[in-house]
């Protein structure tokens, strides 16, 4: 049996991600992110800056409370128990991003975007620590792979599904 949760977006729905809490979080256009809890309750509102779209959002595995949200060019790291404002922001993208992907020690955040590109995140040094450019279309999606640290996929609208085993290396 299906149930409906309401009360928490008036835009189009773009993406959502669970917690291993039980959380949900949902992102809209006009930059809309709204969290749920796990019987359907809006637990939080907020439209991030800039108006842009919610293309991705995603839980840290390590730290529940922890979510990362792409919107247009600008990635945003937010805690949901109080969303006012972000923790902070990088803006490492020249276009919309469309995927956002943690690696298993959460030091390294990729984002791929409509340009083709991915960029790799160091959230340690807060500064891109590589930028990657093989697709000829939009990058529609980027993963690490498990147990796999050097190693990462990405697929675009160019038809490709490209695996890079050393990101750190060449692509």
């Amino acid at each position: 049996m299906a149930v409906k949760w309401i009360g928490g977006h008036s835009s189009p729905i773009l993406c959502l991600n669970a917690s291993s809490e039980g959380l949900v979080a949902s992102g809209a256009e006009g930059g809309d992110l709204v969290t749920w809890g796990e019987d359907g309750t809006p637990l939080g509102h907020t439209r991030l800056e800039g108006a842009n779209d919610v293309t991705c959002v995603l839980f840290s595995p390590s730290c529940p409370t922890k979510l990362y949200a792409s919107h247009g060019e600008t990635i945003s790291i937010l805690d949901v128990r109080s969303l006012k404002g972000s923790l902070d922001h990088f803006h490492v993208n020249e276009e919309e991003i469309n995927c956002l992907s943690l690696n298993e020690t959460e030091n390294l955040l990729a984002s791929a975007d409509d340009s083709g590109a991915i960029k790799i995140l160091d959230l340690e040094n807060k500064k891109v620590s590589r930028s990657l450019k093989r697709h000829s279309n939009i990058c529609s999606s980027v993963a690490f792979r498990p147990q796999r640290p050097q190693s990462l996929v990405s697929c675009g609208l160019d038809m490709q599904v490209m695996l890079c085993k050393e990101y750190l290396g060449n692509f």
